[in-house]
């Protein structure tokens, strides 16, 4: 569903592939795109390409209020490219009359970045493409041209295309490409590139404290086996730590390396959202319509995180012969049926929902930077191959030092280990 929601309010992004500012959409002129822009430029299109149209729907939209007496914009005849004495084709077409206050920002909820747009809905974003029969020029563009009265770079955003759902045509390849629309505009629009790098290192040391004090530190890698549940172990031996328990040998899982890897990566992502969701909030207005669309859009980032922390806790609670067997039961209890920690959540048949999910967020929802779904689809895989595999007959051989037998080791209960045990006898005094 997010798919299309998103597709209904967004526009295809372009960034490289301009020569001299001025950019060449991949789609057609009837398809929602927006270059990102500074300074003199534009977009274009070959000339045959609008010949018998329908109106070209354009608009402007800027960083912040620049002064509208330090540029003008063209839309027309004649191409966009900007740079002086080469490559330069002075306006064909007379400039807009741009209105000299800006509209509200608005706040775009997929990039988190605002922005300004200066001329009103209507007519005035429309250009009659008939205009274009008399053009000695091979191409049309909507074009700005800075001034040499400016103070400042102007960063802006050229668009083509309507603003309705029947515009919106994302390719695939776009689709995947949204983590890289959301970076990019977080450095050039928002200017706080710095922020991808922090989060990155914060959550990296934030994640390895909370680990360490919670689960022991590189036992988050291992998961139990044995004929109990290591927590149910552990509340019945208060103060014993899980990694010192009897009957439970921790061996080593590469599918909970990927979800601590999937974990971070939706984390970073988390933070870096909202951090510059806070940057863009400050000169939007609070009953902006992207506000909604964001909070649906950051409510599912969280939903994503549940769904590779959830089996990530589990499988270390959850011993492999437990796990591999447990049942969908309806009990509202810790180590079975619904409860945060028992099988039901531990369930094999969850490993094929890892994989839809990871595959969903690389194609569509660009979560964790391209390493969460990555990291999620290997885990789900390694956990369905498990899953469809029968069950060993016999344990793995354990390497930890710590764990013995049970038939070998003093059970705590005041009786001693077998190799001790003695005939019984009775002492009368």
């Amino acid at each position: 569903m997010i798919a299309f929601f998103a597709v209904f309010v967004h526009h295809v992004p372009k960034y490289d592939g301009c020569d001299h500012g001025c950019c060449h959409f991949p789609h057609g002129p009837t398809t929602s795109q927006v270059a990102y822009l500074r300074g003199s430029g534009g977009i274009e299109y070959d000339l045959h390409e609008l010949h018998g149209e329908e109106p070209l729907d354009f608009n402007v939209v800027f960083k912040k209020k620049y002064d509208t007496s330090t540029f003008s914009v063209h839309v027309g005849c004649g191409g966009c490219a900007s740079e002086r004495p080469f490559h330069w084709d002075e306006p064909l077409t007379l400039p807009l009359h741009l209105p000299k206050t800006y509209q509200n920002a608005k706040f775009e909820p997929f990039t988190q970045h605002a922005y300004y747009e200066l001329l009103p809905k209507g007519a005035a974003r429309q250009f009659d493409t008939r205009q274009l029969a008399n053009c000695t020029s091979h191409h049309a563009s909507v074009r700005l041209i800075v001034h040499d009265n400016v103070t400042e770079d102007i960063v802006w955003g050229a668009v083509v295309g309507c603003e309705g759902w029947e515009c919106e045509r994302f390719s695939m390849l776009e689709y995947m490409s949204f983590p890289i629309y959301v970076i990019r505009n977080h450095s050039g629009w928002n200017d706080a590139a710095w922020t991808l790098p922090f989060f990155a290192i914060f959550v990296a040391i934030l994640m390895a404290l909370i680990l360490w004090w919670w689960w022991e530190g590189a036992l988050v890698w291992y998961v139990p086996v044995g004929p109990s549940f290591p927590r149910q172990l552990a509340q019945m031996r208060p103060g014993t730590k899980w990694s010192e328990l009897k009957a439970v040998c921790w061996v080593e899982s590469p599918r909970l390396l990927f979800y601590t890897v999937a974990t971070y990566a939706i984390v970073v992502d988390i933070f870096e959202t909202f951090a510059h969701f806070l940057i863009a909030a400050r000169v939007v207005p609070t009953g902006d319509t992207g506000y909604a669309i964001f909070a649906f859009w950051f409510g599912v980032k969280w939903v994503l995180l549940l769904c590779v922390a959830v089996p990530w806790a589990a499988a270390r609670e959850v011993p492999d012969s437990k796990w591999r067997e447990g049942g969908w039961k309806c009990k509202c209890s810790w180590f079975e049926g619904i409860g945060p920690s028992s099988p039901f959540w531990a369930q094999g048949f969850w490993s094929v929902l890892d994989v839809v999910i990871a595959v969903v967020s690389l194609l569509w929802l660009g979560a964790g930077f391209y390493f969460f779904p990555l990291a999620a689809f290997v885990a789900g895989v390694i956990r369905l191959i498990q899953w469809l595999q029968k069950p060993p007959k016999k344990a793995p051989p354990c390497k930890s030092t710590i764990y013995v037998n049970l038939e070998e080791e003093d059970t705590a209960c005041g009786y001693p280990s077998r190799s001790d045990r003695v005939t019984p006898q009775l002492f009368l005094s």
